[in-house]
């Protein structure tokens, strides 16, 4: 009994750090999104979809800002 709740806690832990890991990497980005986004906007180039995908999430330089880091305006609160 004693080794199977040891077992069950060492196991819970690692389960814990392995998605605090892949939670903290952050290998998503416009690359990643752009075949996705080009079809929900087939109208739209290249270009524009980076604008648009920067607008959302934000550059690498200003991660405060974007729609994706819970920016809600006051006015919407």
């Amino acid at each position: 009994m004693k080794k199977s709740v040891i077992a069950i806690t060492v196991l819970a832990a690692v389960f814990v750090m392995g998605t605090a890991a892949y939670a903290a990497v952050d290998d998503s980005g416009f690359g990643q999104m752009l075949p996705w986004m080009k079809q929900m906007h087939p109208s739209m180039n290249d270009n524009e979809l980076e604008q648009m995908y920067n607008d959302c999430h934000g550059r690498n330089a200003e991660r405060t800002r974007g729609m994706m880091q819970n920016d809600i305006p006051a006015e919407w609160r």
